[in-house]
């Protein structure tokens, strides 16, 4: 089997977004750039270490949600297969996007919804 990867970067001002070790960072490489926040066991936060900071959102079973504790909060968007919706349970609501439309260099590993929901909390606001 061969692997295939997607290499699609996201522009920050003249910069890109890399994840690395559950961190976000605005640099041009891997590990590099001021850290935007980090994700750790579904919840992304604002600090710069994993872990570390306030909670900004959350992701469980498919469904982004603004709450502070995993599953918890309102539901903002829904990722099933590899679309992004505006519902709140998943395959609900106007459609938004392909997962592809919202990828960070670095994080094509990582579950799609935590891609995603990773996108809207801090990179840039999808709904």
């Amino acid at each position: 089997l061969k692997y295939c990867s997607l290499n699609l970067n996201i522009k920050i001002g003249d910069k890109m977004a890399n994840f690395k070790d559950g961190v976000i960072r605005d640099g041009n490489s891997l590990g590099a750039g001021q850290a935007l926040g980090n994700i750790k066991d579904g919840i992304i936060r604002n600090g710069s270490s994993k872990g570390a900071g306030s909670p900004l959102g959350n992701v469980k079973d498919g469904i982004i949600r603004d709450g502070s504790s995993k599953g918890s909060g309102k539901a903002i968007l829904n990722v099933k297969g590899d679309t992004v919706r505006d519902g709140s349970s998943l395959g609900a609501g106007k459609t938004i996007g392909k997962i592809s439309d919202f990828t960070i260099k670095g994080m094509e590993r990582e579950l799609d919804p935590e891609i995603v929901a990773t996108y809207h909390f801090l990179i840039k606001k999808i709904v």
